[in-house]
């Protein structure tokens, strides 16, 4: 008999239907608002048998509901401390759920950089984020890098700005990337912001040469001196020449030309490359050839040679 009676028990229990709890759930789990932002949730209830179902929140909100469901819009956050709650109610029960908002302030971050950066001067560059805060507080899990083609100049933990210090080169610097990135976690979720900064480098002339074909000429030939120099802004060019009759200046007076020169243009031609951040120099020596002292050089030579040969035969002879 009591064989029996377990038995029976064990059938009933086998075909009784399994009764779940009701719950209230609220989706997403977990969000971050930005202060001013919209926030948009939703409320769902597992079971039907109840009579009510709503949202409490402290701002203006908009509710569309149906059958397990009523959703809660907010068109703009305006507290820092935000904690929509749906409430369910039915005969002898009462559920609540608190949804999990975090309101927060993270700007974008902002480099700066002095009005001019010029080559071979000390400069700062700083990334700063002018703008944090996550409800009541600021976040103590900021995180800042500043990077130059893909290299890290500097980062920080736990400060909302992040500053490197360098010696411009013009050569190396100017026209590069300057990226800035600000991540901060709100809640778990991970919020990024960057910027970027294209670095313009000014320079005084630098490479300053002066180029001739012309080394030594004569009478009447012709002469083109060139002046060359790189530097930002470009540089203009001015010329100290040995005599200015006959010449010509073009190119921004950075070629200088003489068509018939003469021997009043033997000299050194000097070249001064200028912006306003500085002044560089360059020159080049241009000697002229006169055709009667040719002729007195090689009369000489000869001269002398002629003395040698006879001094030479002399001293034969005397041998002898």
């Amino acid at each position: 008999m009591p064989t029996l009676l377990l038995l029976n028990m064990a059938v009933l229990t086998f075909w009784l239907p399994v009764v779940h709890p009701c719950y209230v759930a609220i989706h997403p789990e977990e969000t971050a608002v930005e202060f001013g932002g919209s926030v948009n949730l939703n409320c769902t209830f597992s079971c039907t048998n109840y009579t009510n179902m709503k949202w409490e929140a402290p701002l203006k909100h908009v509710n569309l509901k149906g059958v397990g469901w009523i959703s809660l819009s907010i068109a703009s956050v305006t507290e820092w401390s935000l904690e929509p709650i749906c409430e369910v109610k039915g005969e002898s029960m009462q559920h609540l759920a608190k949804a999990v908002t975090y309101v927060y302030q993270f700007s974008t971050p902002d480099i700066y950089l002095a009005s001019e950066v010029v080559d071979g001067r000390s400069q700062s560059i700083t990334c700063n984020v002018s703008s944090l805060r996550v409800g009541d507080s600021i976040p103590p899990n900021i995180n800042i890098s500043l990077t130059r083609g893909g290299k890290i100049l500097n980062s920080t933990h736990g400060y909302p700005s992040a500053a490197y210090s360098f010696v411009a080169n013009f050569q190396q610097d100017d026209g590069s990337e300057i990226l800035c990135m600000a991540s901060v976690q709100v809640g778990s979720e991970v919020l990024e912001k960057s910027v970027n900064r294209t670095l313009r480098i000014v320079a005084s002339p630098y490479n300053v040469s002066v180029s001739t074909k012309v080394r030594t000429y004569k009478a009447g030939a012709h002469i083109v001196v060139t002046c060359n120099a790189k530097g930002k802004p470009s540089p203009e060019f001015s010329w100290d020449l040995p005599c200015k009759d006959g010449v010509e200046f073009s190119d921004n007076s950075k070629t200088v030309t003489i068509r018939s020169a003469e021997s009043f243009h033997n000299g050194t031609y000097r070249c001064l490359a200028h912006n306003r951040y500085g002044k560089s120099l360059a020159e080049v020596d241009i000697l002229f050839e006169d055709k009667s002292r040719s002729w007195i050089t090689a009369l000489v030579v000869v001269s002398l040679l002629a003395v040698v040969f006879i001094a030479g035969l002399f001293w034969y002879h005397c041998r002898k």
